[in-house]
């Protein structure tokens, strides 16, 4: 697999790298084909429901549900945990973390939480659970079931665009990950964000980068951006936009009138923004009406540096591991996009290591 570092407003430096394919398929493709050269034995459609444990809590193995059968896999040296978290559940989300209520998802329906359950029922500690990674630019793409789409916001915003609330003024540094627009959002019970981004912008955002709608093709992205439908509304002026918005054409006008004397001074003085290129002086414009979406828990299991489970005395449980979503705190209580596939892959990685020469 070939790795590029890539452009993230939320670090200085490339520190970010994408796949060659851009898809996170890739990753799981390039891992499954080497498990299955290496030998390892794989179970599809196979579900673990408990822990088993002996003397001192020590943890012996795993009872499963296969098909219609049910057994006992005994390990020699160790379980681990490596089930996600449960932002595919929104009745969860919920209920443990109601500032992001009501919110549609697009975490994997299969992120229930299951792996947390099991743990904190053989009395593992827990940290963290009422923070999550919600993006603010995102769209409800089916209202029944609660599923919505990521819009790339944040990166657009590296070609110039802004971010709006819907008064139609600038609100937060447009600089900042998304995870963070949308925490400032639920803060104040808000729950729709607006960003306006000139041809130009929009042009520059869609040639540098491969995928604007995570989960949507590029001619699927064409097609919103030319007839709308889901969250782009193409407007020819201002007025149209403020119209658009339900807001004031004069608070619209006063805002962009002074983000375009930032761009000209190269001075943002009213957020420190960094990434100012282009101003709006004439239509048209492309106005993404966006709600945040839920995407990945950040609370889990607490653990130590040998990535051990530990109880709520701190101690480690013998012989229980955790690697990725299920562990909390990887991110501290904000979320920046790709840091969890790091964690996964890297902290997945030493664990395996460590059992294997134990």
């Amino acid at each position: 697999m070939e790795l590029t570092p890539s452009t993230n407003i939320a670090f200085r430096m490339k520190r970010m790298h994408g796949c060659d394919l851009a898809t996170g398929a890739r990753y799981v493709e390039v891992l499954f084909s080497e498990a299955i050269r290496l030998g390892v034995e794989i179970w599809f459609n196979a579900k673990a429901t408990d822990l088993i444990t002996g003397k001192g809590n020590e943890v012996l193995g795993v009872k499963y549900k296969r098909g219609r059968s049910y057994g006992n896999l005994l390990a020699q040296k160790g379980v681990i945990l490596c089930t996600g978290g449960f932002a595919g559940d929104v009745n969860r989300v919920d209920r443990d973390i109601p500032k992001f209520a009501g919110l549609p998802t697009f975490a994997s329906p299969s992120s229930r939480g299951e792996g947390l359950d099991m743990a904190t029922r053989i009395g593992a500690a827990t940290h963290l659970l009422d923070y999550m990674g919600a993006y603010a630019y995102g769209f409800p793409l089916d209202e029944e079931t609660r599923r919505g789409l990521i819009f790339r916001g944040h990166v657009m915003n590296l070609y110039g665009s802004i971010t709006l609330n819907k008064a139609g003024k600038r609100f937060i540094n447009d600089d900042q990950n998304s995870t963070k627009v949308a925490q400032f959002l639920a803060s104040r019970h808000e729950r729709t964000v607006y960003q306006l981004a000139t041809e130009a912008q929009l042009s520059d955002f869609m040639k540098n980068d491969p995928i604007q709608v995570i989960g949507w093709d590029r001619t699927k992205f064409n097609q919103e951006k030319e007839e709308g439908g889901h969250f782009i509304n193409k407007v020819n002026s201002l007025e149209e936009c403020a119209s658009e918005m339900g807001g004031s054409f004069d608070t619209l006008k006063n805002t962009i009138d002074a983000y375009n004397r930032s761009v000209a001074s190269g001075n943002d003085g009213e957020f420190g923004r960094k990434f100012m290129k282009g101003q709006f002086l004439s239509g048209p414009f492309y106005l993404f009406k966006c709600t945040p979406v839920v995407g990945i828990t950040i609370g889990g299991l607490k653990v130590n540096r040998q990535m051990q489970v530990l109880n709520e005395y701190g101690e480690p449980i013998s012989k229980l591991f955790a690697a990725g979503e299920v562990v909390g705190g990887l991110h501290g209580t904000s979320y920046i996009g790709g840091c969890s596939l790091a964690g996964a892959l890297a902290l997945g990685r030493m664990v395996g290591e460590q059992l294997a020469k134990s």
